[in-house]
């Protein structure tokens, strides 16, 4: 098992796993969002995966989004989609939205993946 590494994510928040890892991820990390507190995920040349592990709140629907129950964003707008643990998001090249913490607050996973460029050099997408 040489060069096994092993990281306990609640105590360190966040690695860099390019330092062992070939392929697109570029981040991994446990973040926390305190109560009522929000932060914004944008997908500008990275793309991004969510997994709630604890507590609840809410994500801005980007635009275009479909809600999981096949309705357009519109028709949740105001409220937002509910983040529970198990929930998963994932914010492809280009996206955002912004993550707001519930009553207990919000912990979750967050991987970062690297978009190669397209061989024109443009937007992959």
């Amino acid at each position: 098992m040489s060069g096994t590494v092993i990281t306990d994510l609640r105590r360190r928040g966040a690695v860099d796993p390019g330092r062992l890892l070939a392929g697109p991820l570029r981040g991994v990390g446990l973040q926390r969002l305190d109560p009522g507190h929000r932060t914004e995920v944008a997908a500008d040349g990275v793309e991004h995966a969510l997994y709630v592990t604890a507590g609840s709140g809410l994500a801005e629907p980007p635009e275009g989004a479909v809600h999981p129950d096949g309705s357009d964003r519109s028709e949740h707008a105001d409220a937002g989609l509910p983040l529970v643990e198990g929930t998963a998001v994932v914010l492809p090249l280009g996206s955002r939205t912004v993550l707001t913490a519930g009553t207990a607050g919000l912990e979750y996973f967050h991987a970062l993946l690297a978009v190669p460029p397209s061989p024109e050099g443009g937007d992959p997408r």
